[in-house]
């Protein structure tokens, strides 16, 4: 049986990444629309709804500190590296399962209470996880699962939630807003992250987690529902990618060589 090992393992992702690239840059392409882009301080952030502000900063400082401290803590209730890295995979493996539907759901009902759902399962999830720590594996992967898949998405919900207010010559200025707001979140999480393990063990830094979340979905079901002032087209915005444009190009072509080719000839 072939066993690969060192760097060819790289090797086979980069070219599996290379080979996905090649049926897009075989597509015509045209260059995206140019949309006059304000610019917009960490002030501005003070402007859009509290709920994206507060949200990506809390949903920064609780998946932030798990990305810092989450092995150690799975280090730490005696794992070995094979369950590590299981426990760090279930987790992303919730993310990739659960934003489609998420993000599905929160085009159709009021993105606040996705929100709020959504980070009421992800603290729930997180005390399941605090409380499985002796339990068996796959009880402590499934509860992993859900913290990440309930959690992780929360940043894009939250975006979304400014982008609903806001002309899209506004969205490039405060998506860097949010963004850097999010990173301060990150880089401070797992310093409150660990100082929560000191003090409650390694249990602690999944309360940590489930308190933040627990308080951003009380922030979410409390705000207001407010309608979408902004309807963006997806071809239109700065960063859709050339692949979205090329399709919309030719399915536009071939409506128009239909609707010539129906014309009565004169």
């Amino acid at each position: 049986m072939l066993r690969l090992s060192g760097v060819a393992l790289f090797l086979i992702v980069s070219l599996l990444i290379s080979a996905a690239v090649v049926p897009i840059t075989l597509l015509p392409s045209r260059p995206p629309a140019e949309v006059e882009q304000e610019a917009s301080g960490f002030r501005d952030l003070l402007s859009i709804p509290p709920l994206a502000t507060a949200g990506v900063l809390l949903v920064g400082l609780a998946i932030g500190g798990f990305w810092g401290m989450g092995p150690n803590f799975a280090q730490r209730i005696g794992l070995d590296v094979g369950g590590i890295s299981a426990f760090m995979a279930a987790v992303l493996g919730g993310t990739l399962v659960l934003q489609w539907p998420l993000g599905w759901l929160s085009d159709r009902v009021p993105r606040n209470l996705v929100i709020a759902g959504a980070a009421l399962g992800s603290a729930v999830a997180a005390v399941g996880v605090a409380m499985a720590a002796e339990a068996p594996l796959p009880v402590l992967l499934a509860a992993g699962a859900f913290f990440g898949g309930f959690g992780v998405p929360i940043y894009s919900l939250c975006v979304a939630v400014a982008n609903d207010e806001l002309p899209a010559n506004q969205l490039l200025g405060t998506a860097r807003g949010l963004l850097l707001l999010n990173g301060v979140g990150a880089a401070v999480g797992p310093l409150i992250g660990g100082i929560a393990m000191n003090v409650a063990g390694p249990s602690g830094l999944f309360l940590c987690a489930a308190l933040l979340l627990a308080g951003l979905a009380v922030l979410a079901f409390l705000r207001r529902r407010t309608d979408r002032k902004h309807e963006t087209m997806s071809t239109r915005c700065p960063h859709t990618p050339l692949i979205t444009l090329s399709l919309a190009a030719m399915l536009q072509q071939q409506d128009s060589e239909l609707a010539r080719d129906r014309r009565p000839p004169r």
